[in-house]
């Protein structure tokens, strides 16, 4: 299982993961270091938790590229984005959920 991979990959530690999936720390633990296998449930809760697809999770496929399908501009800007420090990344993110905001209050354009 790719449990330390995604969660070291999203910069969330051990202890986040489990008070958001419910469990103990130890529970967790033992999940990601296969000393114990989570049920079916647990397996989708894992999964929703890191946005990723059960066969991903269990190593059965590889993960998508998500700017695959992007314009060539907007996924330069998508990896400028992600080079980003943390809190660089934290604040740029508030910026574009404010536009976003802002933008909704904006009567939308019916023409085709």
């Amino acid at each position: 299982m790719r449990l330390k991979e995604i969660r070291k990959s999203k910069n969330i530690s051990q202890e986040q993961a489990a008070n958001s999936l419910g469990i103990s720390v130890r529970a967790y633990q033992n999940y990601e270091y296969e000393q114990r296998e989570p049920n079916i449930e647990m397996i989708n809760k894992l999964a929703d938790f890191y946005g990723v697809t059960t066969d991903y999770l269990l190593g059965r496929e590889p993960l998508p590229n998500p700017l695959a399908a992007c314009e060539k501009d907007e996924a330069a800007v998508i990896e400028k984005y992600l080079s980003l420090p943390s809190e660089a990344r934290k604040c740029t993110l508030n910026v574009l959920r404010q536009l976003g905001e802002t933008a909704q209050s904006f009567p939308q354009d019916n023409k085709k």
